[in-house]
């Protein structure tokens, strides 16, 4: 069947097009992009009134936890593509640290296939760069990516063995994989819960310094220097980390970073009586680093916005601030974080939906995340403008630990289509 989506605002952030437009899409695939305010296509067997609405790629998601397989009961794979989707995330790479772990070819294939039987978003399996995620010995890359896994990762806990994250890069440099990485280094971190500073201190808790961050990613992106690796910097959230992979990018490495939206949103004023929901790691900054971040990720210092999708259940959230799990809640509210950066004047709509877009297609080497002739049929129909109040009764993730849970945001998704199938409409 052909879709024409016609009478809309057409953003498309990989050939900087704003303005007014349609989009054919026939077997799944857009055949024909026209630009104008009367474009139009006549023979198309079903015709979709955008009435204004932008149209933009589908988001690609680069970080999301679901609890499948093994703690079914924080999410499951269906149920995150339920919330995706509602959150305008046609794509999304799930996260290796379930119970077992993602590190063997039979739990990629796993992952892929059950997606396959319950997800109606594209859904690609990160494989554990460790065995366990014990960050010791160095996990069946190879035979990981011919099943499918599109990145590795460690999840939530760096590689403590710098000979260890040595191997595993030039290894996975031979495959030429990318190698996910949360910039930390533990003896420093610790058993730190929030931002480390003068609100922790009053607050009576331990604090997470910056420097953790700063010598984790030195470490890192001079072994990525050293091995040819592609590198990504996971959830980078001071300014200074951006700085040591803008100068390695400079030298030749192979290195980039995403951010999480909630740290360009939240500031660490913002767990404000030990609220729960606001307990992330790494943690949301001071207000000076989130202003930092923005204007880092305006001058492409940051390459992709990530949802950081970490459901966690209530009695795990539902405790003392230093006893509470870590994560929060994000496929529903990822593009409303960035939407707001563009309501506040401070970026435009192509910027605000680059690092959405194009940023992590190009980083996966996806053909989606643009509107051009023969990739996939995955957009979205949103308004950039639309007020509305975040509830978590309201949120789709079976788990709805939301920091942003009673905020007033700007920005909704309407209509979201996967290859030309309409799967969400609000």
């Amino acid at each position: 069947m052909s879709l024409a989506i016609v009478n809309a605002r057409l953003i498309d952030p990989a050939t900087e097009l704003d303005g007014p437009g349609a989009v054919l899409i026939e077997k799944g695939l857009i055949s024909d992009v026209r630009v104008g305010a009367e474009a139009s296509f006549e023979g198309a067997k079903k015709i979709v009134d955008a009435g204004g609405l932008c149209l933009s790629p589908g988001l690609i998601d680069l970080r999301v936890k679901t609890g499948e397989p093994g703690a079914e009961q924080k999410e499951t794979l269906e149920t995150a593509s339920l919330a995706a989707l509602a959150g305008g995330i046609t794509s999304f790479v799930v996260m290796p640290d379930t119970r077992p772990v993602i590190d063997d070819v039979a739990l990629v294939q796993f992952i892929a296939e059950r997606a396959r039987e319950t997800a109606k978003a594209r859904v690609y399996p990160a494989g554990a760069l460790t065995v366990g995620l014990a960050g010791e010995a160095m996990a069946e890359l190879g035979l990981m990516a011919e099943a499918g896994a599109i990145a590795f990762s460690n999840g939530d806990w760096p590689v403590a063995s710098a000979q260890g994250m040595k191997r595993a890069m030039a290894y996975a440099a031979s495959l030429g994989a990318l190698v996910m990485s949360r910039a930390d280094e533990r003896s420093l971190s610790g058993s730190g819960v929030m931002n480390a500073g003068a609100f922790a201190a009053r607050a009576g808790l331990s604090g997470m310094p910056v420097e953790a961050e700063w010598i984790g990613a030195m470490r890192d992106t001079a072994l990525a220097e050293q091995t040819g690796c592609r590198l990504l910097l996971d959830q980078v959230s001071t300014l200074r980390t951006l700085e040591i992979a803008g100068d390695a990018r400079a030298r030749g490495a192979k290195v980039f970073a995403t951010a999480a939206a909630h740290s360009l949103f939240f500031n660490e004023r913002d767990v404000g009586d030990y609220l729960t929901y606001c307990k992330v790691n790494p943690p949301f900054r001071d207000e000076e680093t989130r202003q930092g971040l923005i204007r880092g990720l305006k001058d492409g210092l940051i390459d992709a916005v990530v949802s950081a999708h970490d459901p966690q259940p209530p009695e795990e959230k539902r405790l003392p601030f230093g006893e509470a799990s870590f994560g929060a809640a994000g496929l529903e509210t990822l593009l409303p974080a960035l939407l707001s950066l563009y309501n506040d004047g401070a970026f435009s709509l192509l910027e605000a939906l680059r690092p959405l877009t194009i940023g992590p297609a190009e980083l996966l080497g996806l053909p989606q995340g643009r509107l051009a002739q023969g990739t996939p049929g995955d957009v979205i129909l949103f308004d950039p403008g639309k007020p509305w109040l975040c509830e978590r009764g309201e949120l789709l993730s079976r788990s709805r630990n939301s920091p942003f849970d009673g905020r007033r945001l700007q920005g909704r998704v309407m209509k979201t289509f996967v290859g030309g199938e309409l799967v969400f409409a609000r």
